[in-house]
């Protein structure tokens, strides 16, 4: 037995694949996420698809990590509402939108950190304030959904976050306090050690403010820690756990201030992963639990449980061909009640299971031509059997040049609050949504270039929408919904003299909702200009960047319009780095809407005019 173990580790050991992709730029190998070299967050690459790296959203001058994703693409829109956090319940902000899908409570885009989907199990969406930027490594923002890789919620999109380990062995502690108007304090404190065959990365997040405006203060306060055990070159073991606490109040709108609308939000992410990575194979188990407990001013009570298991394997029996299969399946319940009244809401347990494959051939290889072909069958406690598939073409043509199109079909399950809720009313007759994505695109890079343009449309059915008020409120499905439209993205890197060198990117896009258009906007458009001059160990840089939003309403068939966006911010950077010891020191000022611009994402909830944060970054 000893022997036969040893044989296939023996095999599973990472050696130069003929025909393997390169995995990563070579100016990235610091901060690895798995045991031997970094592997690609995207493992589906015909589809519309943003890879933004960690450090580039610690840099920006946005309030949350949502926010800052946004600046990356313009088809993704991201609500907010002031300099604090976003909260839960109504008029709470960090709705996420892609390509007319989405938005509160975020059921319709979902969010993967280190392989485990973050769902509050009775709502059925993401905590927007439960992230640790300081942790993050890398995020993949896949565009128009993919359920048959990572199921329900996938349907609009996919927010896919790797964290942080460091490459090499030692340790390294960062630390990044900051201090601005509305008495706003934050502080984030990170560990990367490196030892033999063991790794560790924990992190944590807080921020405090008094807020813009009463009642739009509140605190967060988020944990997070991994310890990695490496016990050959292809076998490890990860045990990860993230703790969040928020504490605000909803202000209301300005017209009716509500400050005293309070809540407090507890929640623990918990996951293991037994991971043995090779180059001709990769197994991956991971087993995970989220639990919740949310209380609000008026009585409310909840704990929810969501938690599962995920198992996927992925191999390549011949060079032009990769073959991924996986299972899994998963559990969501809790337990609803008023605390003032002692009124007990029923609630059943929802559970899915689901077998998945994509495979991806390569067809040509000059210039490389790749076909993926993926079906997921999908079992739930609520109806029958959902069959989803996808189909894509990437081909890669010289001079960087490069086309790509896929076709997926997607799906949302009903949420327990949906099913059984009276919040403000329930139906446990809802089917699963669907939804069929199908983009078409084409890419330029270049040295000092890189163009993207894409075209989209989404079609979907049994959407599940709200329609009147308490008591006669009703929520049904919908037979239909289209949205369509283009976005794309232009960047200019190393501008002007050789002296003072700059980078311009622009994003833009522009969709038709229809009916449907409650805070869907038609058109969006982001900038950021960054320059950076590097003298020795000392390096100055700066950045303005700015977003216009236009077409924005706060209630569907066009109605309640809100006024276009305009606002611009601003960064100021130096960094000290020691050329003799792993030594950094780093202040920088963050200046935001520079104009003092009136504007709004939310009708009532004005955000800040100018304000500014100062803060200093260490690393040793």
């Amino acid at each position: 037995m000893t022997r036969l173990l040893a044989a296939l580790l023996l095999t599973l050991a990472p050696w130069p694949a003929r025909g393997e992709e390169p995995t990563g730029p070579a100016s990235q190998p610091v901060y690895r996420s798995v045991v031997t070299t970094r592997r690609p967050l995207a493992r589906d690459r015909t589809g519309s698809a943003a890879l933004v790296d960690g450090a580039r959203l610690r840099r920006s001058p946005r309030f949350s990590f949502l926010e800052a994703l946004s600046v990356e693409a313009a088809d993704l829109f991201v609500t907010a509402r002031g300099a604090g956090i976003h909260g839960v319940a109504s008029g709470a902000s960090g709705a996420i939108h892609v390509r007319g899908l989405g938005g509160s409570p975020n059921t319709q885009v979902l969010v993967v950190q280190d392989g485990v989907p973050d769902v509050q199990g009775i709502f059925g969406h993401p905590i927007p304030d439960a992230y640790v930027p300081a942790l993050v490594d890398e995020v993949l923002l896949v565009k128009g959904g993919d359920s048959v890789l990572y199921g329900s919620n996938a349907m609009g999109g996919v927010i896919v976050i790797r964290s942080r380990w460091r490459g090499a062995e030692g340790l390294t502690v960062e630390s990044d306090t900051g201090y601005g108007s509305y008495a706003t304090a934050r502080e984030s404190a990170v560990l990367l050690g490196r030892r033999g065959g063991w790794d560790v990365a924990g992190a944590v997040s807080a921020l405090k403010t008094d807020g813009h405006r009463a009642g739009a203060g509140g605190s967060s306060l988020v944990g997070q820690l991994a310890v990695r055990r490496r016990m050959t070159g292809a076998l490890s073991l990860t045990l990860r756990n993230r703790v969040a606490r928020l504490d605000g109040a909803d202000p209301g709108p300005v017209s009716h201030p509500s400050p005293g609308h309070w809540y407090r939000v507890w929640r623990d992410n918990l996951s293991l992963g037994l991971a043995l990575h090779g180059a001709r194979l990769r197994l991956d188990a991971t087993p995970y639990l989220n639990v919740g407990v949310h209380r609000l001013y008026d009585g409310f009570y909840s704990r929810d449980y969501s938690g599962g298991v995920r198992l996927e394997s992925s191999a390549r029996p011949l060079r032009r061909l990769r073959l991924l299969l996986g299972f899994a399946t998963e559990l969501a319940d809790g337990l609803v009640e008023n605390h003032l009244s002692g009124e007990v809401s029923p609630v059943e347990p929802l559970t899915s299971y689901s077998l998945y494959g994509q495979l991806a051939a390569r067809l040509l290889d000059a210039p490389p031509l790749t076909l993926i072909l993926g079906g997921r069958a999908l079992q739930t406690s609520l109806a029958d059997l959902v069959l989803l598939y996808k189909a894509g073409l990437r081909w890669d043509l010289p001079r960087g040049l490069r086309l790509h199109s896929r076709l997926a079909r997607n799906v949302r399950l009903p949420t327990i609050r949906e099913l059984y809720l009276p919040f403000p009313t329930a139906n446990p007759d809802l089917e699963p949504e669907l939804a069929l994505c199908w983009d078409i695109g084409a890419s330029f890079v270049s040295e000092h270039l890189e163009v993207s343009l894409t075209g989209f449309r989404t079609a979907a059915e049994n959407l599940i929408k709200y329609f009147g008020a308490w008591p006669s409120a009703e929520v049904v499905n919908i037979d239909r919904y289209v949205a369509w439209g283009f976005e794309g993205k232009v960047r200019l890197a190393r501008l002007g003299p050789a002296a003072l060198p700059a980078s311009l990117t622009v994003a833009a896009g522009w969709q038709d909702v229809g009916r449907y258009s409650r805070q869907n906007p038609e058109a969006r458009l982001s900038w950021t200009l960054a320059v950076g001059r590097r003298l020795g160990a000392h390096f100055f840089g700066g950045t303005l960047g700015g977003e216009w939003v236009g077409g924005l309403y706060m209630a569907n068939y066009r109605r309640d319009p809100l006024d276009d966006v305009f606002f611009m911010d601003m960064s100021l950077r130096y960094r000290y780095r020691s050329p003799v010891r792993e030594l950094s020191i780093e202040p920088y000022l963050l200046l935001r809407n520079i104009l003092d611009r009136p504007y709004a994402y939310i009708a009532g909830y004005a955000m800040p005019g100018f304000n500014a944060l100062l803060g200093l970054k260490v690393g040793i």
